[in-house]
């Protein structure tokens, strides 16, 4: 054989064995999080004349207990609708104040996404979403949660909304 047909079958072969130990690197620590997760929900309403104030928390749906792993982003996502008909097919967001939370604090509403979109009967949804850790909690498991009330600075333009909450964190298992 010639040095040159040795040279290409050393580099393949240098080039499969790289290829090889790349697919053998150690599981990304960030990918522990996307094993032992669980969704809990809730529906509700905020009210003119009743509910005016809804909640879900990860340790409000387990039995008031903090389950979930503060180290690990919680998917949270709020979808929200007016109840009346002629109104849901407006493209105006129902006067709320969202707060999420987790780890004895709130997030940055910064770190909120609220968009909407046209449903099949042509009226509109609205979503609100965060995806966050509580790293700086002091304490592991935490709590995860969304709280919506009235935006105080729209009080006059009230109207029934219905509320669908939706949390996916991961739970804490013990080192």
């Amino acid at each position: 054989m010639k040095p040159g047909m040795y040279l290409k079958i050393l580099t393949a072969f240098c080039v499969l064995a790289f290829l090889n130990n790349i697919s053998c690197l150690p599981e990304d620590p960030a990918d522990e999080c996307t094993q032992n997760r669980n969704v809990v929900s809730k529906s509700g309403e905020l009210l003119v004349k009743g509910a005016a104030y809804w909640q879900i928390t990860v340790a409000e749906q387990s039995g008031s207990v903090l389950v979930a792993d503060k180290n690990c982003h919680a998917k949270m996502q709020l979808e929200f609708w007016f109840k009346n008909k002629e109104l849901a097919k407006t493209n105006v967001k129902p006067p709320l104040l969202i707060v999420f939370f987790g780890g004895g604090g709130f997030f940055d509403p910064g770190s909120v996404s609220v968009y909407s979109k046209q449903i099949t009967d042509g009226s509109y949804l609205w979503t609100a979403y965060c995806d966050q850790a509580a790293k700086n909690a002091s304490d592991n498991p935490t709590d995860f949660g969304i709280s919506v009330g009235w935006d105080p600075n729209q009080l006059l333009s009230l109207e029934d909304v219905k509320l669908d909450g939706l949390i996916d964190y991961k739970s804490y298992k013990k080192p």
